[in-house]
């Protein structure tokens, strides 16, 4: 379709496959990722994060051939609308947008964008994404001191944001034992990054109890099942890597809570400021990134078929805990 004055059109070049874009196809609806991309019913469109590159601009402030790193559809192109533009970000202001939280709207110019660095945008899409979840817990752990608990426990630590989560603690959380959960199938490779103090199985759950949750599972037979063996002091939960829907965002349970990481964006902006915020977790993102170089192998997918393949894999749950894929069509 043509361009509308003030549009502009992008050329989608890779975009990261993994339980994080599950997340977003399962809370759809409650938490609006379909009014990201609108499909008509009973379709939708689910929403990744990676790199495009402006093939078409009806917009002044944007020129083609410029690049831009975001949300995207899982599609070949996107169209924009871009509304507050500055040397950094271009916020799009489509209708159908505005009323979503800013960090899904915000488009990073990558010219000018403090995270980007040549040669690394197969890494960046993978990580960059679930690294600021990663990142925003880990100050949340800092600041609770860990709910008042000497242990973590983690569940779902075959995922990029739990493994970037256990990294952050061993670095910045002295004092704080992490265990990490994971199923049978993936416990060795876990056990062999050396991210966790432990690492324990779904089928040998840990006796911890006082211990704090970060859970990403979103599993409620799993949580009973914790609740009931280690009496946690908390229960942090953040995504739904097993598939499933664990109910409620909303968490009126004492000693339980949803975390909603652009509304933790919002509460470290305002502490941190948008500069120091972004130096912050700027330096984070490039420090895992490069760490990331000795474990994590990243697969290439390209084409529809490739994609629709690699969709069933993560939505299987048999991904690969030390492999990510980056995909194009």
């Amino acid at each position: 379709m043509p361009l509308a004055t003030g549009q502009v059109r992008l050329a989608i070049d890779c975009f990261s496959l993994s339980a994080n874009n599950l997340t977003y196809a399962l809370l759809g609806d409650r938490l609006s990722y379909w009014s990201l991309f609108p499909m008509p019913e009973p379709w939708g469109m689910v929403p990744a994060w990676g790199f495009a590159t402006v093939v078409e601009t009806h917009h002044a402030g944007v020129a083609q051939g410029e690049r831009l790193y975001g949300l995207w559809p899982m599609a070949s192109q996107a169209v924009i609308e871009p509304g507050r533009i500055n040397a950094r970000l271009i916020v799009d202001n489509s209708v159908h947008r505005r009323s979503l939280p800013p960090a899904y709207n915000s488009y990073f110019r990558v010219a000018a964008d403090p995270i980007h660095a040549p040669g690394t945008e197969d890494r960046q899409s993978v990580i960059r994404p679930l690294f600021i979840t990663s990142f925003l817990l880990d100050r949340l752990v800092g600041q609770t001191a860990a709910w008042s608990s000497d242990t973590v426990i983690v569940t779902s630590t075959s995922s990029k944001t739990a493994l970037g989560l256990g990294w952050l603690l061993r670095r910045n959380r002295t004092g704080i034992r992490t265990v990490g959960l994971t199923s049978e199938r993936h416990a060795a490779a876990v056990i062999g990054l050396g991210i966790f103090d432990e690492v324990a199985t779904y089928d040998a759950l840990p006796n911890l109890s006082g211990a704090a949750i970060v859970d990403f599972s979103g599993n409620p037979t799993l949580l009973g099942r914790l609740r009931d063996r280690s009496r946690p002091v908390h229960l942090c939960r953040v995504g739904m890597t097993h598939g499933q829907d664990a109910g409620e965002t909303s968490v009126d349970t004492p000693g339980e809570e949803f975390f909603f990481a652009p509304d933790a964006i919002i509460a470290a902006v305002a502490e941190l400021s948008p500069a120091g915020f972004d130096i912050a977790l700027a330096d984070a993102t490039r420090d895992f990134i490069d760490a990331s170089r000795g474990w994590l192998t990243i697969e290439a997918v390209c084409g529809a078929d490739a994609v629709r393949d690699a969709w069933t894999r993560v939505r299987s749950g048999k991904g690969d805990p030390t492999s990510a894929i980056v995909a194009s069509l």
